[in-house]
């Protein structure tokens, strides 16, 4: 561990030695938060590889993001009623906790034949662990349980972009090596979900219940980019698949090991970008765009007691997520150095998780828990952004943003036991409500430009809803009514580099 980390030391040194006047690039758009789409900025390559190609010389590229979310309130309340409306039972879950995300690139970009490459190197970490506590009706700190999950991804990226019949095309391969984990523990019952059944096993609202995913995941992208009429265009369309995945779900009960449920991890995901800039004048341009995305992914296995129990669990959960960006905005240059832009931007996010665990006993099928949809979650949000940057000197810039937002949420939780035959189906929905704001700047040295930034941020979920518990003759047995709400603030910075 340490001749790595001082190999990597006298690397960054080398590599500052080497370097003449630099110039950085992903700083200056966190530190305006993020306006893909709405400022332009060299980094856009990253999202469309064609505009590579717009590159001279040889550059050099570094990165690092950190960000830190504390979450102070983590609730949700199950309440049970008879078809009178008596209360009959409660289920109170109160969690808090914090996460820490880390974020970085090291990579270049230099001429190859007609065009220009990239080769870059990126890693995405993140830690979460959550601590609460289940109240029931007449039993105050029922179960306690912790949530814990951790993502570790690593991704090398290909980027070539050439000049074509005065347009840019390129493409990207994308090769990730990814490993998930959540783990959903609470003492004295097994740690996978039942639905609405029994109380102290619904942890579904908080986590996705698995234990450890590793698997590849290739991506490929094609990218044009260029002027038609008066307007800057640039359209990527982008698809992946898993390969070589590997799931593991371990059984427990308490800190009794019952058995191990391994499997597969398969998936694939498709989508797009499209971006428009409209000049109005020189110094003034109207910034459009428009991007889908659409991730499936499915894990499954069987698993067997070793308790002396001869149960086997096979199972199966699905994963789908949509999220449709659309908007625009303005694009005001000042004088040289002074910029201000603002956008209103539509996101659509659907995702949907289904899981069925069966329960088998020398073949036979005994109880099964089947869970459509739970839980399901669909979310129209409306975000403004505002971002500027003001050049103090010719050493200092400084840059600021702000994104504010607001969504309307509907949830679907649905749970079906086959064996009893009953069917549970609850539907939250209320509000989503946040702001961010960041603060950056560039502060250039002899031999080169170093771009820092902050942010900080906070946003609350509240949502409540009701739903009801039918048999299966169609008789309803039981109400029931839910509320969940999440309260999160964070903080966090970091810096890029860019040097040719």
């Amino acid at each position: 561990m340490k001749k790595s980390c001082l190999f990597i030391v006298i690397l960054g040194f080398l590599v500052f030695s080497l370097a003449g006047i630099s110039h950085s690039w992903q700083g200056r758009m966190a530190g305006m938060g993020d306006p893909y789409g709405l400022v332009a900025d060299e980094s856009d390559f990253l999202f469309h590889p064609a505009k590579i190609a717009n590159g001279k010389g040889i550059n050099f590229y570094g990165g690092y993001r950190f960000n830190y979310t504390g979450v102070t309130d983590w609730n949700y309340n199950l309440d049970s009623f008879n078809p009178a409306g008596t209360l009959t039972g409660f289920y109170h879950y109160d969690t808090s906790g914090h996460e820490y995300r880390h974020d970085g690139l090291l990579g270049a970009a230099f001429p190859l034949g007609p065009g220009r490459m990239g080769l870059f190197f990126e890693y995405a970490g993140k830690r979460g662990d959550y601590d609460g506590h289940e109240d029931v009706l007449g039993i105050s700190n029922y179960a306690d349980y912790d949530l814990k999950s951790k993502l570790d991804n690593f991704a090398l990226r290909l980027l070539y972009g050439l000049p074509i019949c005065g347009f840019k095309m390129g493409g990207e391969f994308q090769l990730a090596y990814r490993k998930e984990q959540n783990r959903n523990d609470m003492p004295n019952f097994l740690n996978y979900t039942l639905g609405t059944q029994i109380p102290g096993r619904n942890l579904t609202p908080f986590q996705l219940p698995y234990d450890t995913s590793r698997y590849w995941e290739a991506l490929l992208k094609g990218s044009l980019e260029g002027k038609v009429g008066p307007a800057d265009v640039e359209f990527t369309l982008k698809g992946g698949f898993i390969f070589s995945g590997d799931n593991s779900f371990e059984l427990t009960q308490g800190n009794i090991f019952l058995g191990d449920n391994s499997g597969d991890v398969k998936g694939w995901n498709i989508g797009g970008d499209f971006w428009l800039r409209y000049p109005l004048a020189n110094d003034l341009s109207l910034p459009f765009l428009l991007r889908v995305d659409y991730q499936d992914k499915t894990r499954d296995g069987v698993g067997f007691r070793i308790d002396g129990n001869p149960n086997y669990y096979p199972y199966k959960s699905k994963e789908q997520n949509l999220h449709l960006e659309a908007g625009g905005g303005v694009n005001k240059d000042f004088n040289k150095g002074t910029r201000i832009a603002a956008g209103i931007y539509y996101n659509y996010l659907h995702g949907k998780y289904n899981i069925k665990l069966i329960e088998t006993t020398n073949g036979l099928n005994g109880q099964i828990w089947d869970h459509s949809n739970y839980p399901a979650s669909t979310e129209h949000q409306f975000m403004l952004r505002l971002a500027g940057e003001y050049e103090i000197s010719p050493s200092v810039t400084l840059r600021m943003g702000l994104a504010p937002f607001f969504g309307w949420v509907r949830e679907k939780f649905k749970f079906t036991k086959d064996n009893i035959s009953y069917t549970d189906d609850i539907t939250p929905d209320g509000s989503h409500w946040g702001i961010v704001a960041s603060l950056g700047g560039t502060v250039k040295f002899q031999r080169f430009i170093l771009e820092p930034f902050i942010n900080a941020g906070y946003q609350k979920l509240d949502l409540k809803g009701d739903g009801e518990r039918v048999s299966g003759g169609g008789a309803i047995s039981n109400l029931w009514e839910m509320d969940k709400i999440k309260k999160e603030w964070s903080t966090g910075g970091g810096f890029s580099i860019k040097f040719n």
